[in-house]
């Protein structure tokens, strides 16, 4: 037993030595709900941060000074893809000269690939159908169960440029995955009543894995074509066609609020502006903050 103190001092001097080892391991995340993912899966030693904020759009942004810097010190970096990102991310990959990161890198991941998507287009695609993403809908993260499968290539890129420590990123994201799965199981239950009714519409398809996620139905999206504001013309057949159906909007925080207000007077439908990630600063803090928000949201609003 007189030894005991010595050996727990050897333990925490081991621990220690691999903790500030991967506190050297940067992490950079497009979005803040995948630097959640990555700070699940990396533990405390390793260090994250995102690019955006959480109240952009995410498919517009600019190569700000600031992004090429955190790019370029990066040991792992990883965006949505499926061309989400495509506007302003390949401007900062190649301004910030950081090989390991760039596509086809050992530290460069997209987690689109990894979901099973939804909405791939058919057929030819062309500039007047508006902004049709080719490979599928990359608003996956907003349902619990899609970051799990998205959240996989997190782990394989923390294990690729960091292969000593497989068995920590192994555990963390299975812990990671348990985690979704009780947020996911928490709020079915609480949306259970609205099953498999089309009584929801939304402003643009943000929100198509929530509604696959948790048995939800949509009515249609008020945008005529992605990424295309409605023409009154559009606004006024929409609302009216939804009349007697239709219970809810749902629009993010990036959508414009005249549009919603107009709609909304013509049709007598209530609309709610939701997050779709969450903040880096203020709330929602966290993924398990801002999936409560959006539930919440939407149940005050239908009842």
């Amino acid at each position: 037993m007189k030894y005991l103190p010595r050996c727990l001092a050897i333990i925490l001097f081991l621990f220690t030595l691999s903790a500030e080892a991967r506190a050297g391991l940067k992490v950079v995340t497009t979005l803040p709900d995948l630097a959640w993912a990555a700070r699940e899966i990396g533990g405390d030693g390793v260090s994250v941060v995102s690019l955006l904020r959480g109240t952009e759009n995410p498919h517009f942004a600019d190569a700000v000074p600031d992004f090429i810097a955190k790019a370029a010190s990066a040991d792992v970096l990883c965006a949505v893809g499926l061309e989400l990102e495509v506007g302003w991310l390949p401007k900062v990959l190649s301004r910030s000269g950081n090989a390991k990161v760039q596509t086809g890198g050992a530290g460069f991941c997209e987690t689109g690939p990894a979901v099973e998507v939804i909405d791939k287009p058919a057929g030819a695609i062309d500039r007047s159908m508006g902004d049709v993403h080719p490979y599928g809908n990359p608003h996956f993260w907003i349902s619990p169960l899609a970051l799990a499968e998205g959240a996989r290539a997190i782990r394989d890129a923390l294990v690729r440029v960091d292969g000593a420590h497989r068995a920590l990123y192994e555990a963390n994201y299975r812990k990671l995955k348990t985690k979704l799965d009780s947020i996911h199981r928490k709020n079915l239950e609480k949306l259970k009543p609205y099953a498999g009714q089309p009584i929801f519409m939304e402003y643009h398809q943000e929100f198509a894995y929530f509604f696959s996620a948790y048995g939800l139905r949509s009515a249609g999206s008020l945008e005529e074509k992605p990424g295309v504001p409605p023409s009154a013309g559009r606004i006024a057949g929409a609302a009216n066609s939804a009349k007697g159906e239709v219970k809810l909007l749902l629009a993010s925080e990036t959508n414009p609020e005249s549009t919603l207000k107009k709609f909304s007077e013509i049709s007598g439908i209530p609309f709610v502006i939701l997050p779709v990630m969450s903040h880096v600063k203020g709330e929602p803090r966290d993924y398990e903050a801002l999936q409560n928000r959006i539930v919440e949201a939407v149940l005050g609003k239908l009842k």
